[in-house]
This record gives C-alpha cells, structure tokens and sequence, in this order.
C-alpha cells in the first residue's frame, strides 16, 4: 500500500523552487537532486520530490481521502510549479522525464478542485504560452482540457488575439483552443485537431478542396498538384489526413519538392505522414531532407527499418541530431549490437546522451556490453553524473544477477 503524503511535511519540499531559478547553477544542483531522490526511492513511499505534492493536488497519493481547501491551497503552487518547470525549462524537465512528475497530473488537479484567483492568472499566461509555441508532445493537449475550465471572457478575447498572431503555428493553434473552449461537447484529439484544421484552419481549395482531392486516384492528384512549391504543397499536404497525403506523396515520385514540402511542414503532420508510408519511402524522402530538419520529423519507433534503409551516414547523421530521447526510442529495441553500432558512429556527446535516456527496451547494459571497452568508457565518461551512477549501478546489478543464476544453473539441482 502507498505511503500517504503528509501534507505537515510541506516545509520540507521548499527546495524545489529551486527547478525554476534563473540561477543555472542553483537549477542545475536542484535538478540533479531531484533525479537522484526518484531513482533510488521506493516508490511505495512519498520520494521527497516535486512529484508528491503534485500527487497530493491531483488525489494520486491517496483516492479515499479528499484534501480540505486550505490544504489545497497550499499545494496549488506545487502543482503550478510543475507547469512552469515544464514550460521554461524544457531541456531539464526532459532529463528528468519519463518519470515523475507527469504534466498532466498538475492539469487534472485544477480540473478537479479548481484555482485560485492568482494561480487561476497564472495558469492562463501558461495556456497562452503553450499556444505560441510549437507543440512538444501529446501531453500539450491537456492544456485544451484545461481551457475549457478556465474558460472566461477575458480568455476567449486573448485567445481571439493569439489566433491573429503572425506566427502561422501559434495562430491555428490559438484558433483550434478557442474553437475547443467555444465548442465544450466536441472532443479534443489528434483526430479533431486534424479535422479542425482540415475545415476550418486551413481548408484548401486549390487545386481543390480537400475532400475531393483525398478521394482522386493518387496518380490523379499527383498530376494536379504538379508544379506547386514546397511551401504551397506543404500546405495542402497538412490539410490532408496523413494516408491520403502519404499516397500522393509516393506517386510524385523522384520529385525533389516533395521532400522539400515535408520538410517545410509542421512536425507532428509530417511525423504522421512518415508513420503512413511504406518504409522505403520515408527512408528516402528523409534521406533527402536537411537532417536537421529529418531528425524532427522521424515517424514513431514501430517502422524500425527506416533507419536501416539508409545510409549508414545519413542515418547517424539524423541520430545524431535527435532530442536524446527520440533518439533513445530509435534504438530501445534494436538487437545491442545494432544499436551499438549506431552509437559509435554517432556524435559522442549525442551518443552519451542517448544512452542515458534509454530506460525501456533492452536497455543500456547490452549495449554496453556490446561496445568496445574504450567507447563504452568513453560514452560513460560524457554523461551527466547523475545519468553514469545509474547506469553503472544498473549495469553491477544485471551482471551481479546474471552471475548468481549462472552459479545456480552449475550447481544443478538441490540434493534431497
């Protein structure tokens, strides 16, 4: 059974404050901490992170006990912490994550009990925020739920302002919130999203509309769209589902604007156009993009052959330029001699930090075991302290187990 989180105990966690300082060095130490504290705690007892407040506001801790307001009130600034962590500093939040705390939790929280007037201002300045930016992942669309509940005059008329932002990205993501917020019974999906943006973000009607062009043979809408520049045809491209666009993408052929398009398109479209191509040609069409503008786009783990459908440079050059845990996924489950020959040929600093980032799969002890002496020392040596601790000590403990059921095994049966 958990520990339940005692909220007396609250004094305790002010140090976390300390995830949002404009000090680095101050950041930095209270990042390690943090990381350090969650992988060596039991995690059926409170960890002595950010995470158990943020569990305490959002009932993780405990589900049979519902907390008074005044002790929700003291918790709020732990769970707006955990948003502002997020959206500040993104590079830190990612090397703490897969783990605790999640973003979403936060979120629910004030879904569920609500906010204060201050924290409520706060969170709006955040939800505006998330809209200028590009989204970084799924977790963003909580903030579509949230809204909703925060949903006020003086909201809509920012979001109003934000939907006529210069910036193409913020301004359809800006309409798509306010859409959500004045239209409270549709869902809000990656489905919706598209759908949204197909009819009301950005319809296409040249050469076109959309829906029409979808249903043409391939080679038909091909031959229409023959002629477009990349940043004309990366537009209808999004307006697109991803399987029609991916079909007329693979009837255009050696065209080299199509490369150019998907490369000028958003990154989940064109992620999402990847995961629907057959193999080889994502393969090719990355092959042919800048690769610092492939590295972004690289459709989902599952199509494991498309790196392997490329050169061995193009492919390390991609990889190398990968946030550390995209390219963590490209390797988790890659037999360890594969992944280790990604890794060497790799940027070493890449490298470490792709390692280091790999929790799931066969993870990093394979590997390394793969590797040569010199580069698996070389690659422990560039990562961040805290990230070579735990991979030494996992690494002790897998071989440490493995001798013990290699003794076991020798010895044979018990004799009765």
């Amino acid at each position: 059974m958990l520990e339940r989180f005692d909220i007396r105990s609250l004094d305790a966690y002010a140090w976390v404050f300390d995830l949002v300082s404009a000090d680095d060095e101050v950041r930095e130490a209270a990042v390690r901490r943090h990381r350090t504290l969650l992988w060596r705690q039991d995690r059926s007892r409170p960890t002595g992170t950010l995470a158990d407040p943020v569990a305490a506001f959002a009932a993780f801790a405990d589900e049979r006990a519902e907390r008074t307001g005044d002790e929700l009130r003291r918790l709020e600034p732990f769970a707006l912490l955990c948003l502002q962590w997020q959206e500040r500093f993104p590079a830190d939040w990612r090397r703490v994550q897969p783990r605790w705390p999640r973003v979403s939790w936060p979120i629910y929280g004030f879904i569920r009990h609500g906010a204060s007037p201050p924290v409520r201002a706060a969170l709006e300045d955040l939800l505006l925020d998330a809209v200028h930016r590009p989204r970084r992942h799924r977790s963003d669309g909580r903030y579509h739920d949230l809204a909703r509940h925060l949903d006020s005059p003086a909201l809509r008329e920012r979001l109003r302002a934000a939907a006529g932002a210069p910036d193409r990205a913020a301004r359809l993501h800006a309409g798509y919130v306010l859409w959500c917020v004045e239209h409270p019974r549709e869902s809000m999906t990656d489905r919706s999203w598209r759908r949204w943006r197909r009819t009301h973000g950005v319809p296409i009607t040249h050469p076109r509309p959309g829906p029409e062009l979808a249903a043409l043979p391939a080679a038909e809408a091909a031959a229409e769209l023959a002629g477009l520049g990349p940043r004309e045809l990366a537009e209808v491209f999004e307006a697109l589902e991803p399987a029609p666009a991916a079909r007329i993408a693979a009837a255009m052929g050696d065209d080299p604007v199509v490369p150019a398009a998907i490369a000028a398109m958003a990154l989940r479209p064109a992620a999402w156009m990847f995961n629907a191509m057959p193999q080889p040609l994502a393969a090719r069409l990355l092959a042919a993009m800048p690769p610092d503008l492939a590295a972004v786009r690289f459709p989902r783990p599952k199509h494991d052959q498309v790196l392997l459908l490329m050169s061995a440079e193009d492919a390390t050059a991609r990889l190398s330029l990968m946030p550390p845990l995209q390219a963590s996924y490209q390797l988790q489950y890659r037999p360890a001699d594969v992944a280790a020959r990604f890794l060497t040929a790799m940027d070493p600093d890449a490298a470490a930090l792709a390692l280091a980032a790999l929790h799931r799969g066969w993870g990093p002890v394979r590997i390394l075991d793969a590797l040569p002496p010199d580069a698996a020392a070389g690659l422990l040596a560039r990562m961040p302290p805290q990230d070579r601790d735990r991979v030494c000590w996992t690494a002790e403990t897998e071989r440490f187990e493995a001798a013990a059921r290699a003794a076991v095994d020798a010895a044979g049966p018990p004799v009765t």
